[in-house]
């Protein structure tokens, strides 16, 4: 079974970014599910093996992600993008080792490094 993981991301355009970026690292590795919210994904039911999360998104402000984020990465790691240049490297230095700190839309080395670490480490595949 693929590992399974969700993406956060309210904007369309990011979205979209998100979705190539992954395509072009991941090829079909994993399995990706999007949410548009945060309630959407809370209401999900469903467990992932990696979370990418915005910070801003349409049903909550980036301090209530980043409360939800730092409970979720408990037993989650969480990827975090934002276009903020503070609270994503905050919650890292808050969970370190759960929570990782990437560039907005999955178009960095940061965002390649922790995805890569995340198949490596976690799943070997």
């Amino acid at each position: 079974m693929k590992p399974v993981i969700f993406c956060l991301e309210d904007f369309e355009m990011h979205r979209f970014v998100l979705e190539t970026h992954l395509t072009r690292l991941l090829e079909d590795r994993v399995e990706v599910r999007y949410f548009r919210s945060l309630a959407q994904l809370k209401a999900s039911n469903s467990n992932c093996q990696l979370l990418i999360s915005d910070l801003n998104v349409s049903d909550s402000k980036a301090e209530n992600t980043a409360q939800f984020l730092l409970e979720y990465c408990e037993h989650t790691p969480v990827i975090v993008q934002s276009s903020d240049p503070d609270l994503p490297e905050q919650l890292e230095m808050k969970a370190p080792g759960r929570i990782y700190a990437a560039e907005k839309g999955g178009h960095g080395q940061r965002f390649a490094d922790a995805i890569e670490h995340f198949m490596t480490h976690k799943h070997g595949v």
